[in-house]
């Protein structure tokens, strides 16, 4: 590998934790389909770095980030290992084991991201007692960046330039019957990833539905598109059968009072500010609050521009703990931008009562986010392209970050001007009709069945066992397992790892590594393949 491509691939993986309109931008940088779209360009071979980011992907569809602990860096997996894979020429199996040794290694460098990130809280806090509104993007953007520099540019390059030929060749020249052991890992782990999503959306009475998505699949022989055309069709069937002559709609006033100091033009840049900067600078102390104070601070100025002391103290609002979803943060957001507008023209509302409000609904919205958009549409999409790019097409790359975007980033922008122009009445009127958890509830379908649906479609577990007797030899593959039932195995597979997802004294990380243990030795005893 050149020097040049080490550094252009650092400079990816730096731009995956710039946070970045995390559901378009952000979203071609950080999940290992779509960052192996640029890691191909850069290394000049897109079709087998889409066929080594497709590979792996299901590994990382059920990553979830709870309280910013990152088990696995989706990432450093995409670029590191579709670089090696296309420098060394090591093959898409081996390249599964590498991805994990990588990921779980690099996600180290996310805990201490986090704990620095009480420095900018602090330089925040002196800013604003200073009043130098102005340096405030210093601390919610400028260091941060350059921090990042430091803590993931220079190492993943160093690592690519030195490390990506000698763990090719290590990985090549491992035992036979470890590089079976590995092979077979790289048939069960997909599934853990996706089982990690089931079990994250997955609600009471709904599971019947990811089971049916793999039958389907697996007898019906359709893959992608088709599993999702169907997933819709089954998903608003049930919507209606639950809902059936209940009135859906809601009598939102979406009109804005005469007297807004805020225009459509403040609220949609305060969105994009939200998207940009929202989680470039939070930390564990107090999560993306940095993030809220560079969206909410123009917005602030323009209402208490008469007003200094109570911009200070407005400001000062803004830096307490704050951790929601990126997207359905908006709602908030924008419900704490009309309290603080009647605040500014002078009605008698504390700040304690604007404190409290944002303080009560970052959780629900969270919950709500992180339901719908990172355990539901996002690893359903990339599910969903997942078999186009093992083809070695660079165009689901491109699909994945366009829907992410659609169906994503549009929702902070409808949220923020909601939560401004109906202020507290807002999440009354949506917790009040129902429609929150009836979106959830088809989503949750429509995910569960697509899911079990790419389980069939991506992951074939089979085993190589054959009985000789009297001169004749009997695959248990071909001549049992097959007949019964297509991809019989990997059914099984599917449903013991899913069991044991749900059962309370076990962890992900006990399944994930029960998982690389139990298919090791498998694939070494040449029980699977």
């Amino acid at each position: 590998m050149q020097l040049w491509q080490a550094i252009i691939l650092g400079g990816l993986y730096w731009c995956s934790y710039m946070s970045i309109f995390p559901h378009s931008l952000n979203l071609l940088f950080y999940q290992p389909l779509t960052v192996s779209l640029l890691t191909g360009l850069v290394m000049g071979d897109v079709p087998t770095a889409m066929i080594v980011g497709a590979t792996i992907q299901p590994l990382f569809l059920g990553q979830t980030q709870a309280g910013w602990v990152v088990t696995n860096d989706a990432a450093a997996s995409g670029i590191f290992t579709a670089a090696v894979c296309i420098s060394t020429g090591m093959d898409t199996k081996s390249a599964m084991a590498l991805s994990m040794a990588v990921g779980l290694t690099m996600s180290q460098l996310t805990t201490v991201r986090m704990t620095v990130g009480s420095f900018w809280n602090t330089l925040t806090d002196r800013f604003i007692s200073r009043r130098e509104y102005k340096k405030i993007w210093l601390s919610g953007l400028v260091y941060p960046a350059l921090f990042k520099m430091l803590l993931y540019w220079f190492p993943m390059t160093v690592a690519l330039y030195f490390g990506a030929e000698n763990i090719g060749f290590f990985v090549d020249g491992l035992p036979e019957r470890l590089q079976n052991g590995l092979g077979a890992l790289g048939s069960l782990m997909p599934i853990v990833g996706m089982c990690v999503v089931a079990s994250n959306i997955g609600k009471k009475g709904y599971i019947p539905f990811f089971y049916a998505g793999f039958l389907f699949s697996a007898y019906s022989g359709l893959g992608g598109i088709g599993i999702a055309i169907t997933g819709i069709i089954v998903a608003w069937f049930d919507f209606r059968c639950q809902n059936k002559g209940e009135n859906l709609n809601l009598n939102f006033n979406m009109s804005r009072a005469q007297d807004a100091l805020l225009s459509k033009k403040d609220l949609n840049w305060a969105t994009v500010r939200l998207l940009a900067l929202y989680s470039h600078a939070n930390s564990y102390e107090r999560y993306q609050a940095n993030g809220v104070t560079t969206c909410m601070m123009p917005c602030l100025q323009k209402l208490y521009k008469e007003d200094a002391d109570g911009l200070q103290e407005a400001m000062v609002r803004t830096t307490e703990l704050f951790n929601a979803e990126d997207m359905t943060s908006a709602l908030p957001i924008g419900i704490a931008l009309s309290m603080e507008e009647q605040k500014a023209k002078g009605l008698p509302i504390e700040g304690s009562l604007i404190t409290e409000t944002k303080a009560a609904l970052f959780p629900p919205m969270a919950a709500v986010g992180d339901t719908l958009n990172w355990a539901t549409i996002i690893p359903t999409t990339l599910a969903l392209m997942c078999p186009y790019a093992l083809q070695g097409y660079w165009w689901p790359a491109v699909v994945t970050v366009l829907i992410g975007a659609l169906l994503c980033n549009t929702q902070a922008f409808a949220l923020m001007r909601l939560g401004y122009n109906l202020g507290n009445k807002a999440v009354k009127e949506l917790v009040q009709s129902g429609l929150i958890n009836k979106v959830i509830n088809f989503f949750t379908t429509l995910g569960l069945f697509v899911i079990g649906g790419m389980i069939s479609s991506l992951v074939h577990v089979t085993t190589p066992i054959e009985i000789t007797a009297s001169g004749v030899t009997f695959s248990l593959q071909t001549g049992l397992f097959d007949e019964l039932m297509p991809n019989m195995l990997t059914l099984f597979a599917m449903m013991i790892i899913y069991r044991f997802m749900k059962k309370e004294n076990v962890s992900v990380l006990k399944v994930i590594y029960g998982t690389m243990i139990i298919g090791i030795i498998l694939g070494m005893l040449g029980v699977i393949i």
